[in-house]
């Protein structure tokens, strides 16, 4: 094959792996590799990574392989968790220009808080597969902004292995700013206005007694907001201008909720704030230019500031399939004065941090679920490529539409892949 899409028994010189290997009690070690873990012991140079019953069991330079253990050579090889896309539509959109495929936002019945990206979610989503063999093994998947401010409940997922949803309601999502105006009568300050009623009205929300009139929250969503103001899970807001960001954050303090913002194109200028207040951002490295008037202070070194000033950075490619684009993010983050090491936490241990994921996730620590990536190199470096996926101990498959309809293609004289 010419693509780089070849079979892990190939690259790392060993036999085929059954894809649930791992997961079922069989034991693989990986050796010879470069480890990045992400955990208090570092990097790892020629080290050994024990794998378990979907867990990570062991990691470090100095492990032997247990006997009976399946042994992957990894020499040469780059292994780090496996990515995480902290703000996507994976599973939700299909073609983004034919709507009846679009499952991330509600355009015309009312709706905001209530809204639940969890009933939509697709597992034969053909964008998971072109994703999950870039590197990406769990991704946030969010509503987009409707018809109101509150956009409504997010989810995790994992790109592999059943089933999909891992966790569902795993942030109330919302926006403020100048796209959201105009569902509250055009004005910035009605959007805020509105995030805080709703949030209020739900602190004493008795379905009884609550009489909603014109332009009003409904039940639904009352009842949603209700639901997340009893929970841990964050609100998220998309905003960019840095006055909006400060009033988010007081609304925050305000409300007593912990919070992450998306996008957050001005937040350079609120990085103390934000540090000091523990507040995540989420960042689209390539959302650098003043495109509009809350975006006036957009810059290439963002998340460079932002993660020099103390706060938790987590990365994005803002795309509805090409969550893949992360690496890329990363890189130019690099490129803009980020350490490499900072660039590759904020797509994996950082995010799994921010979003409340288990123990361990993110990182190949000792009781850490099994997602990890063999690049081929520099995984930050896009000539470079992933040979293999592990996802909760079991290798994913490697193909996709695309290679499947290159392998079909490749040779348009041979009869048996030509189309017919």
């Amino acid at each position: 094959m010419r693509y780089h899409l070849i079979a892990i028994a190939t690259l790392l010189h060993v036999a085929p792996v059954d894809s649930a290997s791992a997961a079922d009690g069989r034991g693989i070690a990986i050796t010879g590799a470069q480890i990045y873990t992400l955990s208090e012991a570092g990097r790892i140079e020629n080290g050994v990574l024990l794998v378990r019953d979907g867990r990570i069991e062991a990691v470090s330079a100095e492990l032997s392989v247990p006997e009976g253990y399946e042994v992957i050579d990894a020499a040469g090889r780059i292994v780090t968790p496996g990515l995480i896309e902290s703000y996507s539509s994976l599973g939700l959109v299909e073609i983004s220009g034919e709507r009846t495929t679009v499952d991330s936002a509600v355009a015309e019945y009312p709706s905001g808080a209530s809204f639940d990206v969890r009933y939509a979610l697709n597992p034969a989503a053909v964008a998971l597969a072109v994703n999950r063999r870039d590197g990406v093994t769990r991704a946030v998947t969010v509503p987009r902004p409707g018809n109101d401010p509150f956009a409504g409940w997010g989810a995790l997922i994992r790109l592999g292995g059943e089933p999909m949803l891992v966790q569902p309601e795993l942030g109330m999502f919302a926006a403020v700013g100048a796209a959201v105006s105009a569902y509250v009568g055009g004005s910035r300050a009605a959007v805020i206005q509105r995030v805080r009623r709703g949030l209020t009205l739900a602190a004493s929300y008795n379905p009884n007694r609550y009489q909603p009139g014109p332009g009003d929250f409904s039940h639904q969503d009352l009842a949603a907001l209700r639901r997340f103001r009893n929970s841990d899970a964050p609100l998220v807001v998309g905003v960019d201008r840095a006055n909006e960001i400060r009033e988010v954050v007081s609304l925050a303090d305000d409300f007593d909720l912990d919070l992450i913002v998306v996008g957050g194109a001005e937040a350079w200028q609120e990085a103390d704030l934000l540090a000091r207040r523990s507040v995540a951002v989420v960042v689209n490295v390539l959302a650098n230019l003043p495109s509009s008037y809350e975006r006036l202070g957009a810059r290439h070194d963002n998340a460079t500031l932002l993660q020099a000033a103390g706060v938790r950075v987590l990365l994005t490619a803002a795309e509805s399939q090409n969550a893949r684009k992360i690496r890329q993010m990363a890189g130019n983050a690099v490129a803009h004065g980020m350490p490499w090491e900072a660039a590759l936490a904020a797509m994996t241990r950082e995010a799994a941090t921010a979003w409340g994921m288990e123990k361990g996730a993110g990182t190949l620590s000792e009781g850490a679920p099994a997602d990890l990536v063999i690049w081929t190199g520099d995984p930050l470096e896009l000539t470079e490529w992933a040979e293999a996926v592990m996802i909760d101990g079991a290798w994913q498959d490697m193909s996709s539409r695309q290679t499947r309809l290159f392998d079909r293609y490749e040779d348009p004289a041979d009869p048996d892949r030509a189309y017919r």
